[in-house]
């Protein structure tokens, strides 16, 4: 269930950032992920952090990836999103952080 919520947050996020090669073989598009593992999908109050987060970091159109990875999220390939929310949710349960 927890990686279906981070899977969804992502459908949100999905147009929130991209990495764009500008040529014909363009690479994955980019997701930010929390660094702490949760998920907006079924919490409005961490999609309207995100939403803050993501307008305080962008400047003519782009968001500054250093800006974000400060507020707590990694640009992560759309490829890799399930994998790296499992890992950075189990890493949050380590260190007893997690949801």
């Amino acid at each position: 269930m927890k990686v279906f919520l981070i899977v969804a947050m992502t459908g949100l996020m999905a147009g929130c950032a991209s990495v764009d090669s500008g040529g014909p073989s363009r690479p994955d598009q980019g997701i930010w992920l929390r660094t702490d593992g949760q998920s907006g999908r079924n919490n409005p109050a961490l999609a309207q952090q995100f939403e803050i987060d993501k307008a305080s970091c962008t400047d003519r159109g782009q968001v500054n990836q250093l800006c974000m990875t400060h507020r707590g999220y990694i640009l992560v390939p759309q490829s890799q999103v399930e994998a790296k929310a499992a890992e950075l949710r189990a890493a949050a349960a380590a260190r007893g952080t997690g949801y």
